[in-house]
């Protein structure tokens, strides 16, 4: 691909990871208020174009990223900050990203993380009225840091599950293996 096109492409990653991360990419603050990017839909729709334009820079567009594992070493683990709240598994899957090196891991993801603690019967999963499914805490989920807690968009109330400082120790510790699990 020509030099040019190259840039192009990094330039439109790195738009999409500030809006991803609640940057305004024109001004470099923080997007503030009730605002649509910060709805958990929209940070993965940016995240997901990032990752496609950064299979594109290397070549590796159409090709599965589950074909590379996740490996973060513990320098990167060290300078993974987290809000002193309880967070849900979108934003630590970013804190984590924030920090990994894409040249030698795939990124982390919160559908995977839920996939393995539900498999390890952690976490659990019930169907909603509107017939999706949502992962949710279960009996073991409270011992490892997990809870749900109602939040509200845009004057809409939902349950959402979020985890403690122990939830996001266990998460840390037990990382490689939970996104390595096929």
């Amino acid at each position: 691909m020509e030099t040019a096109e190259m840039e192009k492409i990094r330039k439109a990653k790195a738009v999409m990871e500030k809006i991803a991360n609640g940057i305004n990419p024109v001004t470099g603050e923080e997007i503030v208020g009730d605002h649509f990017l910060h709805d958990p839909r929209m940070i993965r729709c940016f995240f997901f174009v990032s990752q496609v334009l950064d299979d594109v820079a290397k070549g590796n567009f159409g090709k599965s990223s589950k074909q590379q594992r996740f490996v973060m070493t513990d320098e990167e683990k060290a300078r993974v900050v987290f809000r002193d709240e309880l967070i849900g598994m979108s934003e630590f899957a970013k804190c984590v990203n924030q920090q990994v090196d894409v040249l030698k891991s795939r990124k982390a993801s919160a559908v995977t993380i839920n996939k393995a603690l539900k498999e390890k019967e952690i976490l659990g999963e019930r169907v909603t009225e509107d017939k999706k499914r949502q992962t949710v805490t279960n009996e073991k989920s409270a011992e490892y840091g997990f809870e749900m807690t109602t939040r509200s968009y845009e004057g809409r109330e939902y349950e959402q599950l979020v985890m403690n400082d122990t939830g996001k120790r266990y998460l840390m510790e037990h990382l490689e293996e939970l996104m390595n699990e096929e």
